[in-house]
């Protein structure tokens, strides 16, 4: 085009929009919006065509001063409709503006607040650059010649827009903007909500807010955490109807990361990222179909039936112990649930674990690895194969069956006796009056041998008469048998009566057999005594909930080294703090209860207790995997040898005597209760999982007897030892023994102080009816409670611990419930041993405290007594032998608010002063320095300070060190997915 036409164009323009009395007033005329394109289109052509104020150079002049008379008063690039524009207005407009200022105010545009200077500031103004075209239809919103979908900053606020909280500067926040990218179109019904020029399938980023899908919490950008937004990718299409969950492009059964959260779906514990776990989740795979309704529970395209893992959790169906991964382990699953989540209940189900093999053809029933003749349940409906009601009646048929079996073989050969074969050849003598017997013996025997007959064509397994059917079941050798004693009965009933002869002999001889069965089955019970169960119980719930697999390991191995730090410490504090009074005042002459490395840096301790043939040694036999081996402890009905066992961990099995346990570094305290414990001391070392984390001590039976008997050591004192370094107790008890004697009220007398420690088995449960065993429960805990001083009952467990299956009728539900209670409270127990550590430690400081605050008492009291002339010996013994003359106890728990029950009995004191005489001791204020300070002071601020801040640190250091461990697999996991990432984003482009 041509200068001149140029000119003409844009002069004819300008002059139509500013004549007042023209047809741009007019109604039919072209409004100023409808003239700004041309205008801005002949501006620029004049740019290109380099028309704009030439010398006589030819160069352009771009910094021309800017006109007076410049008739373009907002510098909006624009007209209104009042300005009056001529054509030297054009040069000296466009030569102010620069490429980053579009309303040439000096302002950059990334800076500018009104970026086309309309007055409109650009959050509100909804044509930002001033093109005259509304910025949900420009391509380039903020006018800088870079088109939306390559612009790092979309609405050129200067902010890139993985940073910006407005992409599109429309003053709508990111997450309340339905449309991000300000292109006109919906979030939910744009392929590219970011604008980015990148399809929402193939972004990397959806929402362009700079962090990846995978590590974003709000995919589509919409405010809405993941977890709670029911439309996931913001494709306006529900979570559960979209085929494309999280928007990447790939349909969901062929995603192998579902919700797009960067962890592959069998390693996912959120499958949909719906915020529940998939073991809560009643729809793992999100697609709005309930698990036991969904053909396809993990969304992978495979049908249930034909999917080699069912739950998509990586492991194969054989081995999963949850198929169906609703959190129940296949064991665990109630009969009305659904094993292989396929709609059919467990009880109604051909194929329970659904592996596409009928049940009674399935060697694995339930799926859950264990073959059938191994496997405790074999159904999977959490009730052992014994107990079972739905394997009764099919028990009681095959018991049936084989009896009605038994009484047709019986009967046959009476029958057969009409036949002249066998009889004849083997016994041609007694031939002759068999046949003569034979009318009268046929009327009574044929009525059982047609019924046998007709029960037996119901089983499909007889077709022909009643002398084919026993051919066909039994072997050769078995009807020869049967008929020499066919051929014996015939003869012998020739010399009875005829009134015997017309017994129905086939039924005397069922019922006969059926005599010798019952009266053998207590003959074959005394044979199995000792022996290994057929069918005992499974051990892996205890493997599980103790956390003994090896996946553990790495998370105990970095809180030990955390725990090894706090041990030190609180030795640090106990030779700092403690260790001064407790040497100065001599307590450990007044008590067996010490503190040193042992107590320290040992193991936890888990103690049994409790009356006779309780189950005490059933159950370490039961937790260490012990049972039925050379070295087991132990058991029986009658009162086991009365030996202090210890278990405790070894390379090798090895049985210790109790010097060699003295000699022990963790039980060498038991030193100073005599050779007459030593010798009821018994250990037994052994490679074990669970010994590796704790020690094991069963204490004696306790056996409640008229007569106290004498023992050779003090037996209390070595429970009380054991119990001080307990870190829990429990108290076994046998429902058939629920009475409490004065052993049993000495032994919780010492439990007063560690009720928050102790916990009641009443072991043995399964062999009390379902209907007795609440009040057996209530029985045992009226007895013991009064005893333990404590106003709250302690924690009970009504199990039966050992692998032996439960008995007839017993709830069997209740009883593996109780048990996996208590193994979740050892694990506890275990988990917080350090716990335990500081407050045993803190116990101990207090009562070295009490006791050297009570020798100063004694103290005060003989120097306010004790005259010049005065005997001091007698003065100290008056006032030890008659300690309430001078209330030495009121005194010091009025001055002291140490309470009176924490302090030990004046007898105590008066044996402790007969070995220290009292005024050899000096008083608490003579031991401070002016240097070292009051010990007593330093004793104070450990007890109320230093030890229990060593919580708050342990605490704090264990998580520090559990977080940087479960980090490890996500850093590996990001360095993967950078190498695995082949093709580079093309860069975009820059201004």
């Amino acid at each position: 085009m041509g200068r001149l036409t140029i000119w003409f164009l844009l002069g004819l323009t300008l002059i139509a929009v500013s004549n007042n009395v023209g047809f741009a007033n007019a109604e039919v005329g072209p409004s100023e919006s409808e003239c700004r394109p041309y205008i801005e289109k002949a501006i620029n052509e004049l740019k290109t065509d380099g028309v704009t104020s030439k010398d006589g150079s030819g160069e352009l002049q771009s910094d021309q001063p800017r006109r007076d008379d410049d008739d373009d008063d907002d510098d909006d690039g624009g007209l209104d409709e009042k300005e009056t524009v001529e054509i030297t207005d054009v040069d000296s407009t466009e030569d102010a503006k620069s490429d980053n200022d579009i309303d040439g105010d000096g302002i950059p545009d990334d800076e500018d607040d009104d970026i086309d200077g309309d007055g409109i500031p650009n959050d509100e103004d909804d044509d930002i650059d001033g093109d005259g075209i509304p910025n949900d239809k420009d391509d380039d919103i903020d006018g800088d010649g870079i088109p939306n979908e390559d612009d790092d900053d979309i609405d050129g606020d200067g902010i890139p827009n993985e940073q910006d909280d407005d992409i599109d500067g429309d003053g709508i926040p990111n997450e309340q903007d339905d449309d991000i990218d300000g292109d006109g179109i919906p979030n939910d019904e744009d392929d590219d909500i970011d604008g980015d020029g990148v399809p929402n399938e193939k972004d990397n980023d959806i929402d362009g807010d700079g962090i990846a899908n995978q590590k974003d919490k709000d995919i589509d950008g919409d405010g809405i955490p993941n977890q709670d937004d029911n439309d996931l990718d913001g494709d306006g299409l529900s979570n559960e109807k979209d085929a494309d969950l999280d928007g990447d492009g790939k349909a969901n059964h062929e995603d192998d990361d579902l919700d797009g959260d960067g962890t592959l779906n069998h390693e996912d514990s959120d499958l949909d990222g719906d915020g529940l776990p998939n073991e809560k989740d009643e729809d793992l795979d999100g697609d709005g179909k309930a698990n036991h309704e969904d053909e396809d529970i993990d969304g992978d395209g495979t049908l249930n039936h034909e999917d080699s893992d069912i739950d998509g959790d990586g492991v194969h169906n054989d081995e999963d112990h949850d198929v169906d991964g609703d959190g129940l382990t296949n064991s665990e699953e109630p009969q009305s649930m659904d094993i292989d989540g396929d709609g059919v209940p467990n009880n109604l189900d051909d194929d329970i674990d659904g592996d596409n093999k009928v049940n009674e053809k399935d060697d694995d029933m339930d799926g859950d690895g264990i073959l059938n003749v191994h496997d405790n349940d074999m159904d999977g409906d959490g009730i052992p194969n014994e107990h079972d009601d739905s394997h009764e009646d099919d028990d009681d048929e095959e018991e049936e069956v084989k009896k009605r079996s038994k009484r047709a073989v019986d009967a046959a050969p009476i029958v057969d006796v009409e036949t002249p074969a066998s009889p004849t050849e083997e016994f041609p003598i007694e031939e002759e009056p068999a046949q003569e017997e034979t009318a009268e013996v046929e009327a009574a025997v044929e009525p059982e041998v047609e019924a046998a007959v007709s029960e037996e064509e119901k089983e499909e397994e007889v077709k022909a008469e009643p002398e084919q059917s026993v051919e066909e079941e039994k072997d050769q050798s078995v009807e020869e048998t049967v008929e020499v004693k066919a051929a014996e009965e015939s003869a012998e009933k020739l010399a009875e009566p005829e009134e015997a002869q017309e017994e129905p002999q086939a039924e005397v001889r069922a019922v006969a057999a059926e005599d010798n069965e019952d009266e053998d089955t207590p003959e074959d019970e005394l044979l199995w005594e000792g022996e290994i169960p057929r069918n005992r119980r499974s051990r892996q719930h205890i493997t599980e909930l103790l956390q003994l697999d090896e996946e553990f390991n790495a998370r105990e191995k970095a809180t030990d080294n955390v725990a090894d730090i706090i041990l030190r410490d609180i030795k640090k504090i106990y030779e700092n703090a403690v260790k001064p009074l407790e040497t100065l005042y001599k307590y450990r002459d007044l008590s067996n209860r010490h503190f040193s490395d042992p107590e320290i840096f040992s193991k936890p301790l888990i103690l049994f207790m409790g009356p006779w043939s309780g189950g005490k040694s059933s159950i370490l036999n039961y937790l260490t995997d012990n049972e039925y081996t050379p070295n087991s402890l132990r058991t029986g009905a009658e009162p086991s040898p009365a030996y202090f066992n210890i278990l405790m961990w070894g390379n090798e099995t090895e049985v210790l005597d109790g010097t060699q346990l003295a000699a022990d570094y963790t039980f060498a305290g038991l030193q100073k209760f005599g050779q007459g414990l030593e010798e009821r001391l018994r250990g037994l070392k052994m490679k074990s999982k669970l010994l590796e984390k704790v020690n094991i001590v069963e204490i004696p039976g306790i056996l409640e007897v008229r007569k106290q008997v004498s023992r050779v050591f003090p037996f209390n004192d070595a429970c009380q030892w054991f119990i001080d370094r307990a870190d829990i107790i429990f108290l076994v008890y046998d429902p058939a023994k629920l009475d409490v004697g004065p052993e049993t009220e000495a032994i919780l007398d010492q439990l007063k102080g560690r009720e928050y420690q102790t916990r009641i088995i009443l072991n043995k449960a399964d062999t009390v009816k379902p209907e007795e065993l609440l009040r057996v429960q209530g029985a045992l805990i009226w007895n013991i409670s009064p005893l333990m001083s404590s106003a709250q009952p302690p924690l009970m467990y009504t199990t039966s611990l050992w692998t032996h299956p439960y008995q007839d009728g017993a709830p069997a539900r209740l009883l593996l419930a109780q048990e996996r209670a208590f193994l979740r409270d050892l694990r506890t127990a275990i988990d917080k041993r350090i716990e335990h550590k500081i407050a045993s430690a803190r116990r101990f400081a207090v009562r070295v405290r009490n006791h050297a605050k009570m020798v100063d008492c004694y103290l005060n009291t003989y120097y306010n007594h004790k005259t010049l002339f005065g005997n001091k010996k007698r003065i100290a013994d008056d006032i030890i032998d008659h300690p309430q003359n001078y209330h030495i106890y009121e005194g010091l728990s009025t001055l002291t608010n140490i309470s009176r029950y924490d302090l030990p009995d004046p007898e105590v004191y008066r044996d402790f002063f007969r070995l220290n005489p009292l005024y050899e001791f000096k008083k608490l204020q003579e031991t401070c320095t002016y240097f070292r300070g009051c010990p007593i002071t330093k004793l104070d601020l450990a007890i109320a300070y230093e030890l229990p801040e060593l919580a708050g640190k342990y605490k704090k250091m264990s998580d520090a060190a559990l977080a940087s461990i479960e980090a490890q697999p996500e850093i590996s996991a990001e360095s993967g997915n950078a190498q695995a990432s082949s093709v580079p984003a093309e860069p975009k482009k820059t201004r």
